[in-house]
């Protein structure tokens, strides 16, 4: 199943268990969301994960190697992780554009800040990890914000991305469970989409690129409701 994989790093064990408790609790807000969460208490531990990480929560004021210095290394060694710096120190707000960072947090802790930076770099991350799929009997690594929709058969499935039509030995309930919920809707049971591609809509149906796929009656309120919820959180990070 993809994870977001997100880091705390605090020399200060007691004030990463904070904050790691305080992101665990955000969980079932963020429905549809995977994740792990990793503690570090030494920034050097951290940077040998650092290239697993998605999101990096970074205490500033570290004695053994300092949060700044510590995030220009991350920022060489995984470019794409999204930094949330964390400190009591407004004074050091302005070293955070050094290691280009998306958001601070202060000590001590609030929890509709933490909230507001997770879902800022979430938001970022929509449909970024990838599916192995079979095309030709050669494995790629597609990026689900690719795939188009996926197409139920029996014991296996159509994953339609880009321009090629790919196939994975698995069952559409089990390639459901691990997809990026904000991105994908079940709209039947043969049919999986991508909110992003899907091009227009009616009560029992939706269009994606020129082609027309059945929403079953039971499903259409749900798919309103995540359409929406599409189109007004993410369309324009898609």
């Amino acid at each position: 199943m993809s994870k977001t994989i997100i880091g705390v790093c605090d020399d200060q064990r007691v004030s990463a268990l904070i904050l790691q408790e305080q992101i665990a609790s955000l969980k079932s807000e963020l429905n549809g969301i995977h994740w792990e969460i990793r503690v570090f208490t030494s920034p050097f531990k951290m940077l040998e994960e650092v290239k697993d990480l998605s999101i990096l929560f970074l205490d500033i004021e570290m004695p053994e190697l300092d949060g700044i210095e510590a995030g220009e290394r991350v920022r060489e060694l995984n470019p794409s992780c999204k930094i949330i710096l964390a400190t009591s120190r407004i004074d050091r707000f302005k070293d955070g554009f050094r290691i280009h960072a998306l958001r601070f947090i202060t000590k001590p802790y609030d929890r509709d800040e933490i909230r507001d930076a997770l879902c800022a770099s979430l938001d970022m991350s929509v449909g970024e990890h990838t599916v192995e799929m079979f095309l030709n009997r050669v494995c790629y690594k597609v990026k689900e914000k690719d795939i188009k929709y996926i197409r139920a058969f029996n014991g296996y499935v159509e994953i339609i991305a880009g321009k090629g039509v790919y196939r994975k030995d698995t069952s559409l309930d089990a390639l459901e469970e691990t997809l990026d919920k904000r991105l994908f809707c079940r709209i039947h049971r043969q049919y999986l989409v991508n909110l992003k591609y899907v091009d227009s809509y009616k009560k029992d149906s939706v269009t994606i690129k020129n082609e027309t796929l059945p929403i079953s009656k039971r499903r259409q309120t749900d798919f309103m409701c995540q359409y929406t919820e599409y189109d007004l959180n993410y369309r324009l990070g898609g």
